[in-house]
């Protein structure tokens, strides 16, 4: 009992000093949490691939070359487009900018002259002049930040190569993370850490497939229908698409503005694209991929994304489902230890 109680002191003196560390280098950490997130996606491939007869380093070096033909594609294709892309939008968006305030302005205009009550009319005006000026900044604000993230990504280079050293010790990583927990509770605490990644497993990945599936019809489809900047909407799209629920809406607004810069047709085609694309992906795509990936009804679904959001905005609400898919997983097994004899045994 004695040993039990200082291998836990020991423990959480090490979660301390670990998480102090980790607030002291803050700004390096991205890459290295981005190789952990691989490395945790990949090992089930890598497993599989041995299952099948291969061996571990070829399995290992086979799921290295897909990172490096994904990444390849993305530096050398995607992003130089997407720059191009942006260069032309940062030279209309002032002019643009200057048109949609005449618009909304005339509309305001428009809509004093209709003869309703002026009380009416005051708070309604109030109202369109604060929608007008969120609008614009929101807008000025999104592309301003844009090249800021992409230009970030170069960071991120690094994360393959560290997955890789992850893969090929992920084994180990385990049998040392059990070590930790005592002998007589591994078993359940084994139990807890499976059930934990096959649903957030199954969550990240369905999610990204299902993304990067709404991204590419999207950006097809406007690109189709004449858009300039379709590959920066098929990536807005793709990118909002994460978030259950709200992020096709997210999403929406941005690319209709986007849309609106070119003409107003144009913005009402995008609209119609991106209607189109979430029907087949509500209908058909994320039943066949998704499921019920998290097991979690949709009010509280919609409770997680409002709560997380209102805590860490955008990041909040893209990471608030599967963290209340996984307290939902622990809940249910303490109370199972709770009621169960056995477990506690």
């Amino acid at each position: 009992m004695k040993k039990e109680k200082w291998r836990w002191i020991f423990l959480i003196i090490i979660v301390l000093l670990s998480l102090l560390l980790i607030l002291s280098v803050r700004p390096i950490l991205s890459p290295f949490m981005l190789a952990f997130v691989l490395a945790y996606l990949l090992a089930p491939v890598v497993e599989a691939l041995v299952r099948r007869g291969v061996g571990r380093k070829i399995s290992i070096a086979l799921v290295f070359v897909g990172i490096l033909l994904s990444l390849a594609l993305l530096i050398f294709i995607v992003i130089p487009k997407l720059y191009i892309e942006l260069s032309k939008l940062s030279q209309v968006l002032p002019e643009t900018v200057r048109t949609l305030e005449l618009v909304i302005q005339d509309f305001r205009a428009n809509f004093r002259a209709t003869g309703l009550p002026h009380q009416v009319v005051s708070v309604l005006d109030e109202h369109l002049s604060e929608g007008e000026s969120f609008l614009i900044h929101w807008l000025e604000e999104f592309l301003d930040n844009l090249p800021k993230a992409l230009t970030s990504m170069s960071l991120f280079i690094l994360s393959p190569v560290i997955a890789i050293y992850l893969l090929a010790d992920w084994q180990r990583l385990q049998a040392g993370f059990l070590r930790l927990v005592p002998q007589r509770k591994r078993v359940a605490w084994q139990r807890v850490v499976q059930d934990i990644s096959h649903i957030v497993r199954s969550f990240i990945r369905g999610n990204v497939i299902v993304a990067l599936i709404v991204g590419i019809l999207t950006g097809v489809g406007v690109k189709l229908a004449g858009m300039d900047y379709a590959l920066l909407i098929g990536v807005i799209c793709g990118v909002f698409d994460l978030i259950p629920y709200f992020g096709p809406l997210i999403g929406a607004v941005p690319s209709v503005l986007l849309g609106l810069i070119q003409s107003p047709m144009m913005a009402l085609k995008v609209a119609i694209v991106i209607l189109i694309v979430q029907q087949l992906e509500s209908s058909i795509i994320s039943p066949k991929l998704m499921g019920d990936s998290v097991g979690l009804h949709p009010l509280w679904i919609i409770f997680a994304l409002l709560a997380g959001g209102e805590i860490a905005g955008f990041w909040g609400m893209l990471f608030s489902v599967p963290f209340a898919a996984v307290l939902r997983v622990i809940i249910r097994h303490i109370y199972f230890w709770l009621v169960s004899p056995e477990m506690k045994s």
